[in-house]
């Protein structure tokens, strides 16, 4: 091959050079559904100064807690969900009432929308099904113990999900600043804590019976609640 006079540089500096590499293409990986998403939020912490005291006062005892006792106990005996959290949940969601329907078309005590409870019941009518007390609280409660296998240790989080959507915690990396999302945490966890205690009263540790532990349960009376499961056994409980 000629190379043209003064040329003889460029040529030898071309052939020295590595032809250049194939671009290779990316691979995308998607992350686990069932990820948790990193928060950096501080967990919400049960406490009734915090919530809507009137309404939580309301709801604390409620006679549709009495009347639904089986129907959540059967869903908290098969979905592993705490029964005191499954009825905060309802009492917050729908105040007891089964055929409650939100402006958004949640359905049922849990307010499940119909494309959320269609992967959780079998039905032709999704929407006739939610009304029924054992569908709604069945489905709600499998749809509840997700939320919460989603975000181990940080229920607050779970019910934020429960609220507004996993899509907006995993947007905000916590709960989302929506007051309505913010006071439903504080409800929810607000009335599952005196759910709790409300039971606790009247079942206290197995000890030997003595005048401090006497005093203690005659100071504290029992709500409607509370009166409602004492022919629950502990092992029930959870």
């Amino acid at each position: 091959m000629t190379v043209p006079a003064g040329m003889a540089k460029y040529y030898y500096s071309a052939q020295g050079r590595k032809p250049p590499e194939e671009a290779k293409p990316k691979v995308a990986v998607a992350a686990p559904a069932t990820a948790c998403p990193p928060c950096s939020s501080t967990p919400v912490k049960a406490d009734a100064k915090t919530s809507d005291a009137p309404k939580v006062a309301r709801l604390q005892d409620h006679p549709g807690l009495h009347s639904l006792k089986d129907v959540i106990g059967q869903a908290a005996s098969v979905t592993g969900v705490d029964r005191f959290l499954i009825s905060a949940v309802i009492a917050i969601e729908s105040g007891f009432q089964k055929d409650a329907r939100s402006p958004k078309g949640a359905l049922g005590l849990m307010q499940l929308m119909p494309q959320t409870a269609i992967s959780l019941v079998s039905v032709k009518n999704i929407e006739t099904a939610l009304v029924d007390p054992a569908t709604n609280v069945g489905a709600g409660a499998r749809h509840l113990k997700r939320l919460i296998d989603m975000y181990p240790g940080r229920l607050d989080l779970a019910l934020a999900a429960y609220n507004a959507g996993e899509g907006s915690v995993a947007k905000y990396a916590g709960i989302p600043p929506f007051a309505e999302t913010q006071a439903y945490v504080r409800n929810v966890m607000a009335l599952y804590q005196l759910y709790e205690a409300a039971y606790a009263a009247t079942h206290p540790p197995a000890q030997k019976p003595g005048r401090a532990a006497t005093l203690r349960a005659s100071a504290t009376p029992a709500s409607a609640w509370a009166r409602s499961m004492q022919v629950v056994t502990a092992a029930e409980v959870r």
